[in-house]
């Protein structure tokens, strides 16, 4: 995976580390992460899964996943109490992303998940007047339909592309990316 927030190739060891690195590009409030950054308690102890700094948190976070096990009288994957982590890890404030979190946002991963891949492959091929420009027509609601007529002029795969990038910035927002699938229907708005 290649994250476009940090310019670089990542290394995720599970599907659901790659789910929380999708909620990890999703929010604009993440200025920074770095994927497996250290032990918990020395080497042979669990790797911690995410350090992520928020703009409000200047001294970061670490994010461990919470793991699944398999009962032996079951042959469904059942979920297991993780073991207790301490509130604060190597001066870091420690954030537990539990497996109902990551069903909560299975439609906002879905979303980005399709989102990703325009950023990664526009990132070098930015339009920061297409992206002015449309910034400027989200002065009210509008959907991504209504965006790509408005624009047609454009390539629609660079006019979302340009959408996509403003989301991930934070300079326009989808309340719908977070409840419904995107679609034509899906709508955009300055903050």
């Amino acid at each position: 995976m290649f994250s476009p927030k940090l310019g670089r190739r990542l290394s995720l060891g599970s599907y659901d580390a790659f789910r929380t690195w999708l909620v990890i590009e999703a929010n604009p409030a993440v200025e920074s992460f770095t994927e497996r950054p250290a032990h918990a308690d020395g080497p042979g102890s669990a790797v911690i899964d995410f350090w992520v700094q928020l703009r409000n948190v200047p001294s970061g976070e670490f994010w461990f996943i919470e793991g699944r096990k398999r009962s032996r009288n079951d042959d469904h994957a059942s979920m297991h109490d993780a073991p207790a982590l301490p509130a604060i890890l190597h001066n870091q404030t420690v954030r537990l992303v539990r497996q109902e979190d990551l069903k909560a946002w299975s439609v906002p991963i879905a979303n980005w998940s399709r989102i990703v891949p325009y950023l990664v492959s526009h990132r070098r091929f930015r339009d920061a007047l297409l992206e002015q420009s449309i910034v400027v027509y989200l002065g009210h609601p509008r959907t991504l339909d209504a965006v790509l007529e408005r624009f047609a002029a454009n390539d629609a795969t660079s006019v979302e592309a340009s959408l996509f990038a403003l989301v991930a910035g934070g300079r326009v927002e989808s309340p719908d990316l977070a409840v419904a699938p995107l679609s034509g229907a899906t709508r955009f708005e300055r903050p």
